[in-house]
């Protein structure tokens, strides 16, 4: 099964956690590589730039056939590109590293985030 990366409004106790209904959550995960956050009014954005640090979100395993539904709740291509990211799991002993794997991540264009206010903790909500 595909796994994404959820940062925002898709996380558990978030406003479109339903969306997500029907997927297996798999674990709390950063980004390997830093990003750029943004939060825009009601959500934050993942912009395709080099930013100040590693974004924390979630890894949900997702049936194929939901990727087309969270496409189209993204409002990809329009507002969002998906691309496949490395992430780390987040270990149950803090002091070892984390599983690495690739997940499914909805960045949105720089220009269209410009008017956001940027997470440099790389955490929504902040």
């Amino acid at each position: 099964m595909p796994k994404v990366f959820v940062y925002g409004s898709l996380k558990r106790g978030q406003s479109n956690a339903f969306m997500m209904d029907g997927a297996q959550f798999v674990a709390p995960a950063r980004s390997v590589q830093c990003w750029r956050l943004v939060a825009l009014p009601h959500y934050p954005a993942l912009v395709w730039q080099q930013g100040p640090c590693r974004i924390a979100g979630e890894v949900w395993e997702v049936p194929e056939t939901m990727m087309a539904e969270l496409d189209r709740f993204e409002e990809v291509p329009v507002l969002y590109t998906r691309q496949e990211i490395e992430v780390e799991l987040e270990a149950p002993d803090p002091a070892q590293p984390g599983r690495l794997l690739m997940a499914h991540a909805y960045f949105m264009p720089a220009a269209l985030a410009a008017a956001g206010r940027e997470l440099h903790e790389g955490c929504w909500p902040a």
